[in-house]
């Protein structure tokens, strides 16, 4: 489906890198609505929470910035809450009756939202606005993450896939010319790059038992052939033989070959872990292509060697609109403003992801951004031909986490793969059942 969308464009990548499109501090025409009768009146403000930081944060207040210039009507009042702590306090936001009005959100966090009472629908925002949301702006790809009745309930401004992030200096120095294309391949380069005498792997696998392992398994897992849950999402799936197959490899990377080193690693410690020079391989979204930038060495990226079959997971940022939020018509008038392609290239461009709209994915902007960014053709590639969805469940959290402990359970030899994802898999079956 997503290859069928994308074929007419330029084979291009993307990644996190920040905003580098400078944004403009004169006053802009009036983009924000006027003329739509909810709007009029002096400046309203709309609370907008964004969990992005750093430099991706640096790119969310400067758009914000140059929206607040470019009219008079809204004022977008920009507040960072970290990625770990956001869903806990939207809920806690939402039960006191005061949530943003509007707030980003992945994918897992859609699943447990949509067709609640916690969030509007776009499709409800977009009616008495002369500016219309529709599911047809965003790649069908998505059309499973933003869709549920029928109905749209998020705006995707980027997508988030998988790929390999290989030290180009260490592959030279063990006289590998390419990056691993298979199972089999990922096993002998691992082997060639990791020498012990030098505290050097082939390898970095993430380990803690956080959502974050979950889900870079997961891309294993569809590799081989498996799923998450089963079709209606009823049950767990992930212990199939494709499941036990795709655990195995990383037991073997790990104890067997003795090609990944057994220490706690997450998303946030695994790029630093790499930028010390002595690992050969990772596995990481696009939004880490800038930070290596700044590593002593030459990195290149590839696609995820393949199992029975690529795959690799989705994430990316999706825009929603709380139910209860104060300025839910302003909010929506921002969010149109963001869905510009003249707009959403800067977020994509300064954070270095893969548009979410086919308009933005052809800006001139764009395309001269990944012409200077070839790390970033093979996030383009899987986006079209490799993707597999995250399982639309509401406790997909709760899901990724148990998941997570089964395979640093598997990991640590504490189990076995089977005996690790039939632990994890009851535990699943259970919560998905419970009311």
């Amino acid at each position: 489906m997503a290859k069928r969308f994308l074929k007419s464009s330029v084979i291009i990548g993307l990644t996190s890198v920040l905003l580098l499109s400078a944004c403009s501090n004169g006053a802009k025409k009036d983009e924000s609505g006027a003329g739509d009768a909810a709007l009029e009146g002096p400046a309203k403000k709309v609370e907008f929470w964004y969990a992005l930081s750093g430099s991706n944060g640096d790119v969310v207040k400067k758009l914000v910035d140059e929206y607040n210039k470019s009219q008079k009507k809204i004022h977008v009042d920009a507040i960072y809450i970290p990625q770990n702590e956001r869903m806990e306090k939207l809920s806690v936001a939402i039960a006191a009756g005061n949530p943003p009005d509007m707030f980003t959100a992945g994918p897992p966090d859609l699943a447990s939202l949509q067709g609640s009472h916690v969030i509007k629908s776009i499709d409800d925002l977009a009616k008495n606005n002369s500016k219309k949301i529709t599911k047809s702006d965003f790649f069908p790809v998505l059309e499973s993450v933003i869709v549920k009745d029928d109905t749209l309930w998020a705006a995707p401004i980027s997508i988030g896939v998988t790929s390999m992030y290989y030290n180009e200096n260490l592959f030279k120095a063990a006289g590998v010319s390419k990056a691993p294309e298979t199972w089999d391949q990922l096993i002998e380069t691992a082997q060639k790059l990791t020498d012990p005498s030098k505290g050097q792997y082939g390898i970095l696998l993430p380990t803690k038992e956080v959502q974050y392992t979950a889900e870079i398994w997961f891309s294993f897992l569809g590799q081989a052939g498996g799923r998450v849950l089963t079709e209606d999402n009823k049950k767990a799936a992930f212990n199939s033989e494709a499941g036990v197959k795709a655990l195995q490899l990383w037991v073997d990377l790990v104890q067997k070959y003795k090609v990944a080193p057994l220490t706690q690693l997450d998303g946030a410690n695994i790029t630093q872990t790499f930028g010390a020079g002595k690992t050969g391989m990772f596995m990481g979204y696009p939004q880490w292509i800038e930070t290596t930038k700044d590593f002593p060495f030459t990195t290149k990226t590839s696609r995820l060697p393949k199992g029975v079959n690529y795959g690799t997971s989705l994430g990316g940022w999706y825009l929603v609109v709380p139910e209860k939020g104060k300025n839910t018509d302003g909010a929506y008038e921002f969010l149109t403003w963001l869905m510009q392609p003249t707009n959403s290239v800067k977020w994509n461009v300064g954070m270095g992801n893969l548009p979410a709209q086919q308009k933005t994915l052809e800006t001139k902007e764009y395309q001269d951004y990944t012409k200077q960014a070839p790390l970033l053709e093979p996030f383009n590639i899987a986006v079209k031909e490799d993707i597999q969805p995250f399982p639309a469940t509401d406790k997909y959290g709760k899901l990724t986490v148990s998941v997570a402990k089964a395979i640093s359970s598997a990991l640590y030899q504490k189990q076995t793969p089977k005996e690790a994802l039939d632990a994890a898999a009851a535990e699943v079956d259970k919560m998905i059942n419970e009311k």
